[in-house]
């Protein structure tokens, strides 16, 4: 019998699909160094973000999708790693709009509710975050 896949598993690979990505491979909560690196990473956060009188829910999961960016003194390297966070950002807005979700059970919505923020830096690299919220619904 096959093994279900965990959440964090159908995220991964509904990430995958994003066509800005350079190499098409994200990680859990493991960031290489490697420019062009990503990871996901769950947050806390309450598990219920609503509950219905017939028992229902809407569940939530919240994660950093994190890049690992080169940097430098030029301002145009830089500013190439905040239009990627912004054009990722509309990607998901997109993917929201026409109700294209990772393949969880009940999915509700995926959206960014941050944006692209430097996390930590060195003279040649930047972590970028990008915090996200992920709501799905199941019946009692």
């Amino acid at each position: 019998m096959a093994e279900e896949k965990s959440q964090m598993q159908l995220i991964k690979e509904y990430i995958e699909t994003c066509p800005l990505l350079k190499n098409n491979k994200i990680n859990v909560d493991y960031l290489n160094s490697k420019d062009y690196s990503y990871s996901i990473d769950r947050t806390p956060v309450n598990p219920i973000f609503k509950q219905y009188r017939d028992g229902g829910k809407i569940y939530q999961i919240a994660f950093d999708f994190s890049i690992t960016f080169p940097i430098g003194s030029k301002a145009l390297l830089n500013l190439i790693n905040s239009k990627f966070c912004e054009d990722f950002m509309q990607w998901v807005e997109n993917q929201d709009n026409k109700r294209v979700y990772p393949e969880i059970s009940g999915a509700r919505s995926i959206t960014c509710t941050s944006p692209g923020y430097v996390l930590s830096k060195t003279e040649t690299s930047a972590i970028y975050i990008i915090q996200m919220n992920f709501k799905y619904y199941k019946a009692r």
